[in-house]
């Protein structure tokens, strides 16, 4: 709210305005007080993240490329890709229903109450706990382990032999480093489009 010194109050002006879902924001206690805009660019930084996973093993030294099955990083299925998809689909999932209360705000404008502005938030905090932390931390353990093959033979070496399991061993699970890789890297980039969208039309 404008004062008559041009102090502007952004929590006084949310409780003051028409929009419940802003009144309902300011009121409640939560880690993610972020723009919606903004969560969703964060969201698109994770799954640009994620696709790193296609340049990081196609750039593997050969001492690497040989403990993937037949020695093929792209073409073959490591046990470790099964943390990728398992990123890949929760943030998928996050993300979804990010933009599913992007859209009804869109939609609904001010004209809606407040018990249903609390179960829009109820949904985005929900959404964004899944993918700014689990999906985070599971697309940087995943990147952290193509960043260990780059690192040489010997830390790698040493890792196997503190008892660590081989990471690129195969698995009976049919996923690749471009199965995971290449669907991040659209999202990456649909996800970024839609936070400049929302940005604008919620005046972020």
């Amino acid at each position: 709210m404008d004062g008559d010194d041009g102090f502007d109050d952004p929590i006084a002006s949310a409780l003051l305005g028409q929009s419940a879902y802003e009144r309902v924001r300011v009121r409640r206690r939560s880690l993610f007080k972020q723009h919606l805009a903004y969560k969703l660019a964060l969201q698109s930084a994770i799954f640009g993240a994620l696709a790193l996973v296609l340049p990081l093993a196609m750039t593997l030294p050969a001492s690497t490329q040989r403990l993937f099955p037949g020695g093929e990083p792209l073409s073959s299925a490591p046990k470790i890709l099964v943390l990728g998809a398992y990123a890949g689909a929760i943030e998928a999932v996050a993300a979804l229903g990010l933009v599913y209360v992007g859209y009804q705000r869109v939609q609904r404008g001010d004209v809606m109450s407040e018990g249903e502005a609390a179960h829009l938030l109820n949904v985005e905090d929900a959404a964004t706990m899944i993918s700014l932390v689990t999906g985070a931390a599971a697309v940087v353990t995943l990147d952290g382990f193509f960043l260990l093959g780059h690192a040489g033979q010997e830390l790698l070496a040493g890792y196997l032999a503190a008892g660590g399991g081989n990471p690129f061993a195969g698995t009976e699970i049919p996923v690749s480093v471009p199965a995971v890789a290449i669907p991040a890297a659209v999202l990456a980039v649909v996800l970024f489009v839609l936070s400049r969208y929302f940005r604008r039309e919620l005046q972020a």
